[in-house]
């Protein structure tokens, strides 16, 4: 299967397209940069502006139009569609976040331990992205990152010292990101996150 991604929006969403990458890798496919190209189109989406929805749409329907592709669409965008984005022609699914296991079951694939997968070899860039957190708990009401990404969740601490040591070995700087990193370790009660006791009071 020939397999063409694209990005929009944040180095959060470099890294999670980076995750499915890779599982899409590992099940061999073959990754290709011209849509016309592949055979299925994952494409990950950004609701910030409304021009990154516009240019997501533009990208969906040039795809259909170049070839054969269908379309899968996650993200933060994919997480907020009424109906729009599903609609699209050539789109397969709409995939409410970026978990590499179901973007996999979305394409037919199986997803066995995809869940698991966190980027181990070299990113196509100088200096790789490592994702400490992912979500936010400020509520602002200009913001739709808390409506599609959920609450913060944080990265547990031997989690991110065996990934950031995976990458160290092919790079000598890591970027950390996410979607509010200072708020890393306040995941309290948070499935899978790492709690450093209560938030500080405003």
């Amino acid at each position: 299967m020939n397999v063409y991604f694209h990005t929009f929006g944040c180095k959060a969403n470099q890294y999670d397209t980076e995750r499915v990458r890779q599982a899409f890798d590992a099940r061999g496919a073959t990754v290709v940069d011209d849509p016309a190209l592949a055979d299925l189109a994952v494409i990950n989406s950004c609701t910030v502006t409304n021009e990154s929805e516009v240019k997501l749409r533009r990208l969906v329907r040039h795809v259909a139009k170049s070839g054969h592709a269908q379309t899968i669409v996650m993200g933060c965008a994919a997480a907020l569609d009424t109906g729009a984005i599903a609609a699209l022609r050539s789109v397969r699914a709409v995939v409410a976040n970026a978990e590499p296991a179901t973007v996999l079951r979305a394409a037919g694939i199986d997803d066995v331990g995809a869940q698991h997968a966190t980027p181990r070899r070299p990113m196509a860039r100088q200096r790789p992205l490592l994702k400490i957190q992912d979500g936010c708990d400020e509520h602002c009401t200009f913001c739709a990152t808390t409506l599609a990404r959920g609450n913060n969740r944080s990265r547990p601490v031997d989690e991110l010292i065996e990934e950031a040591q995976a990458l160290a070995e092919q790079h000598a700087e890591i970027v950390l990101t996410g979607v509010h990193i200072g708020a890393w370790g306040l995941g309290v009660g948070d499935s899978g996150s790492l709690s450093l006791g209560p938030a500080p009071r405003p």
